[in-house]
């Protein structure tokens, strides 16, 4: 009877799980849902399931040390909250299988494979899609439960993946096994998890180059090698989407196309991808990661002060760039963007711009690179510096972004720096320029009456000395919520790969900073509460205009007649 209930109440939960998620199939060159609409996801790369994420990131800077489990995941659970809060639809897992492997591809049981069990089912149980990928590499030198450098992941070089007999067996033996795996959080087959939307087999596939063909073929020509890689590529993938197949999985299979200009010595081998069954082709985009002298984290350099919008374009018109993807080779095939980022640039205007382009060629998933955990947020500098307390002005613009994904208007410009968007009298905006003329002429009627308004610093609305991130959101009777991000500080160069172990970023929430709101039908007399723990605490009764001095933290602003207010203050409830 035990066992009955158990498999039961697996059973249940596999069904609660499923309920926010509609299968994804591509058809045509589109992502499909199962009631016939056209996919739309935007989300971050979210990976607190590699030992690279820890040892890059953590170990130098003596976070979670030792490394136990229980921190990590408690660590992921907090970060989850965030990349919510800002709106994300889907996160990407780009897998490291040496963290889990043995050298022919079997899964070994380690702190890794449980972080990955229980990201993809918190994933799930918040209602996040995932795209995943399943092989990938990243060296490290982390003493923190290291990867295995016998892994096949680890032992074949990344060119080899594609070519060695025995890379390619171990590779689809450990797909194998992954997608066969219980997760032991929720009883449900890897490949049973409804959140699954897309799967790509290999992160920036490496391709043989003629020079290194020519070692193993004498006397091969040019042209021999080229018609020799389009059809190994062509054969690799088809391999590839067999496999997934026969293991039962329906969803989109994605083949990763790497950056711009990457098209320029590969062309065989794309057109070998544009000739092949995979349903689908991703790309990234790194504004200014070229302006940088090799190796980037060497040679850092703040970029924030130049204007990738003429980049951009260039991406776009130049084939030879990424304007490949609207040529008739890849017209069957459905588009992704699997990485994105602004290089050493914490400048607000570019993610809009990103993805106006990315649906100007028909992307219909874009997934950031990468959400900053906030276990080391603070301590984070270099070319990838993202998070909702410490990037709140980046914060702000990824959200406008979503919008421009959705098809949205948004106005962005590089001289502010910043981007904005109405929608749904919704006001979202990274920072704010009188002389950008961001009024009513720009989002029309809505403006004059906001229901909701995300930002940072001052606005129209709004007036706040402090730095950090603002939610205003309407709430129970008539009500407002306020909620105030800790003030944010760069105390070192954000640009700089710096593992000192001392701070990046100073948050602050414990200084007062000045908070004005003008916002229609908020004229009267106004209370405002501050949430400690539990407890709502009146803070300040306000008789025309809210105006008041305000910490980080949750506040309630309710609209109160002036006999109630009277009664309540001669009952004692404002002490």
């Amino acid at each position: 009877m035990i066992k009955y209930w158990i498999i039961l109440l697996l059973l249940l939960n596999a069904v609660w799980a499923a309920a926010p998620f509609q299968a994804i199939t591509a058809k045509d060159g589109r992502l499909i849902y199962a009631d016939g609409s056209e996919v739309n996801l935007f989300g971050v790369n979210f990976q607190p399931m590699l030992s690279w994420e820890h040892a890059a990131r953590m170990h130098n800077q003596g976070v979670l040390m030792p490394l136990k489990a229980r921190d990590l995941k408690q660590a992921a659970d907090s970060s989850f909250d965030e990349i919510e809060q800002l709106g994300a639809e889907m996160i990407r897992i780009h897998l490291h299988p040496a963290d889990f492997t043995d050298a022919k591809g079997n899964l070994t049981e380690t702190i890794w494979l449980d972080l990955l069990d229980y990201t993809i089912y918190q994933a799930q149980n918040r209602g996040l899609y995932i795209y995943l990928t399943l092989l990938n590499h990243l060296d490290h030198h982390g003493t923190q439960f290291p990867y295995n450098r016998e892994s096949f992941a680890a032992k074949y070089a990344r060119e080899d993946w594609m070519y060695e007999h025995d890379a390619v067996a171990a590779t689809k033996r450990y797909m194998g096994q992954l997608l066969n795996r219980r997760n032991p959080y929720n009883g449900q087959q890897y490949k049973a998890h409804a959140a699954l939307a897309v799967l790509e087999p290999v992160n920036e596939p490496a391709y043989v180059w003629f020079e290194k063909w020519q070692e193993r073929n004498k006397d091969g020509t040019r042209e021999q090698f080229e018609q020799w890689s389009y059809t190994h590529t062509k054969n690799y993938l088809n391999e590839m989407v067999s496999l997934l197949r026969s293991k039962g999985m329906t969803q989109p299979v994605v083949w990763n196309c790497g950056w711009a200009r990457l098209i320029q010595k590969h062309r065989s081998a794309f057109r070998g991808i544009a000739e092949s069954q995979v349903d689908a082709v991703s790309f990234c985009l790194y504004p200014g990661q070229s302006d940088l002298k090799a190796p980037f984290w060497k040679n850092p350099e703040n970029l924030s002060d130049r204007n990738y919008l003429p980049y951009i374009e260039q991406c776009s018109g130049n084939e030879d760039w990424l304007g490949w993807l609207r040529s008739d080779a890849f017209k069957g095939k459905a588009k992704l963007v699997y990485e994105y980022e602004t290089f050493c640039n914490q400048s607000a205007y570019l993610y809009p711009a990103m993805a106006k382009f990315y649906r100007s060629v028909g992307a219909q998933i874009a997934t950031q690179w990468t959400y900053g955990l906030t276990a080391y947020s603070e301590y984070l500098g270099g070319s990838h510096v993202f998070n909702l307390k410490t990037t709140p002005r980046k914060a702000a613009s990824f959200m406008v972004a979503k919008q421009q994904f959705k098809d949205v208007g948004t106005t962005y410009s590089f001289e502010s720096r910043s981007s904005a968007v109405l929608q749904d009298r919704q006001l979202i905006y990274s920072g704010w320029s009188e002389s950008d003329d961001w009024s009513d002429s720009v989002f029309g009627s809505d403006f004059a009456s906001p229901t909701v308004i995300i930002g940072v610093g001052d606005s129209p609305f709004v007036r706040y000395e402090g730095s950090g991130l603002y939610f205003i959101e309407p709430n129970e009777n008539g009500a407002l919520r306020l909620t105030l991000m800790p003030d944010v500080e760069f105390i070192r160069p954000h640009w700089k790969e710096l593992h000192t172990g001392e701070p990046v970023v100073k948050l602050d929430a414990t200084t007062e900073n000045r908070f004005e709101l003008s916002l229609p039908g908020f004229e009267g007399t106004c209370w405002i509460y501050r949430k400690d723990g539990w407890r709502w605490h009146l803070v300040e009764t306000l008789e025309d205009g809210i105006r008041f001095e305000a910490i980080p933290g949750d506040y309630l602003i309710e609209k109160q007649p002036l006999r109630i207010k009277r009664k309540l203050l001669d009952e004692g409830w404002g002490d």
